[in-house]
């Protein structure tokens, strides 16, 4: 009798722990702001896009896709995050002068890495994000921080040789991960 008491006292208490653990405000990977917001990015995926079209999706778990160029090409990829409720999204810090008391806004960046260094070489875009043209108006609608934000999440690929190699691939904010990809994307040079 005292074992199972014993037991079931402890199986209750394991709960307990796991419950009362496992809150949002114990996850250091959650930063909420003054209103209590969320800075996390929250993705369950993510789509691969070269001059506005679909290469790669990975959502919940499954791929479609994949990054294929020629040897001598670059591909400039836009990664845009997914979310089962919103749809396609860009993580941001805050909205756009918003105000934390953060001393120092820790962004969301591109990690990427894993492939094999003769086939691919991968960097950061270093074109210029949307500049208007002299003289050009514009309105204040979001176009240009969502510009901005595309910028910021694009990638080019530079095919060195032919082959096939892979990518991992994380979105990271400070110096922790957000989110990591489920599967690695493929990618195939050719000739």
């Amino acid at each position: 009798m005292f074992r199972h008491f014993f037991r079931f006292t402890l199986l209750l208490l394991t709960f307990a722990v796991l419950f009362f653990a496992c809150g949002e405000d114990d996850n250091p990977i959650v930063d909420n702001d003054e209103n209590g917001e969320s800075f996390h990015a929250d993705a369950d995926g993510f789509v691969l896009k070269v001059d506005g079209q679909e290469i790669y999706r990975q959502f919940q778990g499954t791929q479609t896709g994949g990054i294929t160029l020629k040897a001598g090409d670059e591909l400039d990829v836009l990664a845009v995050f997914l979310d089962p409720t919103i749809g396609e999204f860009f993580p941001e810090t805050t909205e756009e002068g918003e105000e934390h008391d953060h001393e120092e806004e820790e962004g969301f960046v591109l990690s990427i890495g894993g492939f094999d260094a003769s086939i691919i070489d991968v960097h950061p875009h270093e074109g210029e994000a949307h500049e208007h043209e002299e003289g050009e108006e514009h309105e204040e609608s979001g176009d240009d921080h969502d510009d901005e934000l595309a910028h910021k999440f694009t990638f080019e690929v530079i095919g060195l040789a032919a082959g096939q190699t892979q990518l991992s691939f994380q979105l990271l904010h400070g110096e922790h991960a957000d989110f990591t990809a489920a599967l690695p994307i493929p990618v195939t040079v050719t000739p």
